[in-house]
């Protein structure tokens, strides 16, 4: 016995030496694992990690990123005690590498060494920069991989078939939901569907903005372990297939961002083994549609109310009866999110949504809801985000809100709201992160808002603030603000005059439409837009703005800006997205250096002093979509060299000094994309560019499946380390063109561009005839070709452009009959042909009948309706001719002859200009806006990234 205890106590102090012992060793030597990773897998990581260097700054969105490979190195020792390294326990062979926002920066190498680890089961590299490199095929190798994360991580290209070899995946990430991260991964050639038809094991997929222009497989349907799908914004088209919601594992799918995306919800009558309402495990459905686009059409299945442990349920845009689409809400007692945007609610607010007491974000986005707040909606409290905005029916005292402590994201945006004198600046209003109250009618910034040291995101646009931005406000935001609007309101400044904007880490300004006075504040470097045009800003650009190296959108349009263009600013290029400087008192010469890396989409130069030639680096901007050069003082030739770009479709050089013959062009330089072009008030000769016409073919079809919703838009994210949320924003950037109609200059907006097919060749020294070619561009909905010397017939091909609205031919030198075909243009608004030499019957029926005589004026020739000559009366006098220059005219004769043809055109054509002014506002009064900048019409989706599935 005394034996037994002696070995007891004996074994016991020999755990505690031993415990003690280990406690005594360094850290780096207690942590070392048992087992050691082969030679040439250390190796292999090893020039892995020379293939990169290291930028957080530009590589990861991540606050919380750091180089984790700096932890690696030949004097390390065991690999698999590095720094996102982890090996098998009985080999030592390395088995997962998680290098997430580690600040990878370069080129991804095809024949990278990374392949060389077979063993490897999970690669996660997300949240990268690997400048816009293609996914190499050598990681079909790697067939042993059961987990792949490449988002955000800057990958581009086809994304190749070798992924379906690698049977056995379970999770499979390419998603692109990042800010920096602005290349993108097309999924076409394979397939979708080829792409996983050997991904048997799959249970996570996610391809958010991967560009898949096709149908969804039917093939995924057979991915029976499938849990979540993700396909937001993936230019999917066709029949959703419903077997897809069958899947009897499915608990999270997103579709949303799919426009052309179609489906329904069959309505469950008995006993369907799998239908929506058998999805018993589902937690996260998101039926959304767009604004102009529902994804599913009919009402909301009764079968809803079985999905009991649904937690997320989102029906916004969802095309059902408002009654249908509440009616089971009481029984899904475990909802957490409820969206119910632009599903016309109308009247008050749904109390069945009282019953929903776990409740975390609501959202009533747009729903003419009317009457007071509820009061029972205080008693919601675990709400974290509640967004009421675009009900301004809806009204309510501010300070009820107090109630809610958990509250951090509150919107009321166009709700009329009071706020208690007493409680201005009361504690108890919670510490909010995101606060919009946009077109609310504030006059002053709300005093609450003094104890708000941590506001991310404020907007105050659209209100009736006057006067300084205080430096209360400045005080109390410049630490924690990532987003600020207050745009359309009656600033004038800071109460204390700046250089540098004052907060620090601010990426999103918005403070258009104001009364700034003053020198241009210079932004901090975290800058992504800046947006300050319509204000009255002085002096030039500082040079500091060029060293702001991650800003994608810069308007300081219609300011009193002068001075030069800083030459910087075509460093910019490679990040900026839109330079807009339209407006100004720019003067000298365009900046001449545009990087092969330029990222520009839209340039607007239009209404400064700028001189000197067009800079031929242009034509490395191949993403550019709008170059508006018009109202300066270029002196240049036709920039035939634009050509090559295949994403340009607007051309604006009016009013410069272009000049000589447009020839033919050469090697592919053909403007194949161009939509608009507008050469008008400049000095080109000889005849139309034939060449460049018979190419055009952007303008000779029209699709009639882009809607003039479809507008360019531009993506953004924020990234908002607080509260660990990502802010995937699609921010509308409305850029504008002016375009001359018979004297009426009319502006276009970005919606407009995306449909609109125009030709302006006015007023230049264009010669011979109108080619028969013209006729094929059946898109073309506007044609000026007045002002010039153009001689013949008038082709009657040109009735064969039946989306033609306008057509304004004057001031030449066409002869012969009006095309009696022409009646066939049953869309055409605005016809003007005067000061020509024509003669004859001028046709009748249909638009004819609307035009009146200032449409025919100066052609003595034309008889019948509505000029004062009747055809066939013999005592009518013979129509008189313009003689021919004879050899002797001199050029000063011909420009006196044409001077004052010219001016009686202007003003003969003046009433017509302003009735097709009228027509065109009236029918598209939306394209025609005054002002100019971003418009949002509806909240900013704000979804963070679906949490990883780990069983």
């Amino acid at each position: 016995m005394r034996f037994w205890s002696f070995e007891c106590l004996l074994l016991c102090l020999l755990v505690l030496i031993s415990s003690h012992f280990d406690a005594l060793l360094p850290n780096s030597l207690a942590l070392q694992p048992s087992y050691s990773c082969p030679y040439y897998e250390k190796s292999a990581l090893l020039h892995f990690k020379q293939s990169f260097t290291i930028d957080c700054d530009i590589a990861s969105e991540s606050a919380d990123a750091y180089p984790k490979i700096e932890s690696w190195g030949a004097d390390r020792g065991n690999c698999c005690s590095w720094d996102g390294v982890s090996c098998g326990e009985e080999t030592g062979h390395v088995t997962g590498l998680d290098l997430t926002s580690s600040c990878l920066y370069g080129t991804f190498p095809s024949n990278s060494t990374l392949f060389k680890l077979t063993h490897l089961q999970h690669l996660t590299l997300s949240d990268n920069h690997f400048n816009h490199s293609r996914i190499p095929s050598e990681i079909g190798r790697l067939s042993k991989l059961v987990s792949v994360d490449l988002s955000d991580s800057a990958f581009s290209g086809q994304i190749p078939l070798a992924i379906s070899n690698l049977r056995m995946l379970s999770v499979l990430d390419l998603s692109f939901q990042n800010r920096k991260a602005d290349s993108e991964l097309r999924l076409q050639d394979p397939s979708l569907g080829k792409l996983v038809q050997n991904l048997t094991h799959l249970k996570e997929l996610y391809l958010g903005q991967v560009d898949i222009s096709s149908s969804v497989p039917i093939i995924l349907a057979n991915l029976t372990f499938l849990k979540v799908v993700l396909l937001q914004a993936c230019n999917l088209y066709g029949q959703f297939p419903t077997s897809i919601f069958h899947l009897p594992h499915l608990e999270e799918l997103y579709l949303d961002g799919n426009e052309r995306l179609e489906g329904f919800l069959p309505e469950f009558q008995g006993p369907i083994p799998f239908s929506l309402g058998n999805l018993t495990k589902l937690t996260y459905l998101d039926l959304s549609g767009q604004e102009d686009n529902n994804v599913f059409s009919g009402d909301l299945p009764s079968a809803v109310a079985n999905l009991t442990q649904v937690q997320h349920l989102g029906l916004s845009h969802l095309n059902s009866r408002p009654e249908r689409l509440i009616a089971w809400l009481s029984s899904l007692s475990k909802l957490t999110a409820l969206s119910l945007d632009f599903v016309n609610l109308g009247g008050e607010v749904p109390s069945v949504i009282a019953n929903l007491t776990s409740l975390k974000e609501l959202t009533l986005f747009q729903n003419q809801l009317s009457g007071e707040i509820p009061r029972w909606l205080m008693n919601l409290t675990q709400l974290v985000e509640l967004n009421l905005e675009g009900n301004p029916s809806l009204h309510g005292n501010f300070d009820a809100f107090s109630e809610l402590k958990y509250l951090q994201n509150l919107f009321l945006s166009g709700v009329k709201l009071k706020f208690s004198s007493q409680n201005a600046t009361s504690e108890s209003v919670p510490k909010l992160s995101l606060l919009e109250l946009n077109s609310c009618n504030l006059m002053d910034f709300p005093q609450f808002l003094r104890s708000q040291h941590e506001l991310n995101l404020l907007d105050l646009g659209n209100n009736n603030i006057h006067g300084f931005i205080p430096q209360w406000f400045v005080n109390v935001t410049q630490e924690s603000l990532y987003t600020l609007d207050l745009s359309d309101n009656s600033l004038t400044g800071f109460e204390k005059p700046v250089m540098f904007l004052p907060w620090h880490q601010l990426e999103i300004l918005y403070l258009q439409h104001n009364k700034l006075r003053g020198l241009l504040p210079i932004p901090p470097s975290s800058m992504v837009v800046y947006q300050v045009s319509d204000n009255q800003l002085a002096g030039s650009i500082p040079y500091q703005i060029c060293q702001v190296t991650s800003m994608k959108y810069f308007d300081v349009s219609n300011n009193r800006l002068s001075g030069q263009i800083p030459n910087c600013m075509s460093d910019l290029s490679s990040s900026l997205v839109v330079l807009n400087l339209k407006g100004n008192s720019f003067h000298g010469t365009i900046p001449h250096l545009y990087p092969k890396s330029c990222k520009l989409k839209m340039i607007n130069l239009s209404s400064n002093q700028l001189e000197g030639s067009l800079p031929r680096s242009l034509a490395n901007c191949i993403d550019l979509e709008v170059l508006d050069i018009g109202r300066n003082q270029v002196n240049d030739t036709f920039p035939s060299w634009l050509g090559g770009l295949p994403q340009l479709h607007v051309l604006v050089l009016r009013y410069n000094h272009f000049h000589g013959k447009i020839g033919k062009p050469e090697g592919g330089l053909d403007f194949h994309s161009l939509r608009i072009i507008d050469l008008s008030n400049n000095y080109h000769t000889g005849d139309l560019p034939i060449a460049y016409l018979q190419n055009w073919n952007a303008m000779k079809l029209f699709d009639e499946s882009r809607s003039i919703a479809s507008g360019t838009t531009f993506q953004f994210a924020v990234v908002i380390s607080k509260l660990d949320m990502a802010m995937i924003g699609t921010e509308e950037y409305n850029y504008s063109i002016t375009i001359t109609n018979k004297g009426n200059d009319l502006k276009y907006m970005t919606k407009v561009l995306t449909v609109f097919r125009a030709i302006d060749f006015s007023s230049n020294n264009f010669a011979g005839m109108i080619p028969n070619c013209i006729g094929e561009m059946r898109g073309l909905e506007a044609l000026n070709l007045s002002n010039n010397n153009l001689q013949g017939e008038i082709p009657s091909s040109l009735a064969n452009m039946s989306r033609l609205e306008s057509l304004d031919l004057s001031n030449n030198r066409l002869s012969g009959q009006i095309p009696q075909e022409l009646t066939q243009l049953t869309s055409l608004a605005v016809f003007n042909v005067s000061y020509n030499l024509l003669k004859g019957p001028i046709p009748q029926g249909r638009q004819f009948g609307t035009f009146d005589n200032s449409s025919f004026i100066g052609n003595s020739g034309l008889c019948g309706t509505p000029v004062p000559n009747k055809c066939g009366n013999p005592s009518e006098p013979e129509p008189s001719s313009v003689p021919k220059e004879s050899a002797d005219d001199t050029e000063e004769d011909s420009m006196l002859i044409d001077l004052i043809i010219r001016c009686l055109g202007y003003i003969g054509g003046f009433g017509v200009g302003c009735a097709f002014g009228k027509y065109i506002t009236d029918r598209y009064h939306e394209w025609f806006m005054d002002t100019f900048g971003r418009r949002r019409m509806g909240p900013r989706p704000r979804r963070k990234k679906a949490a990883r599935l780990t069983n």
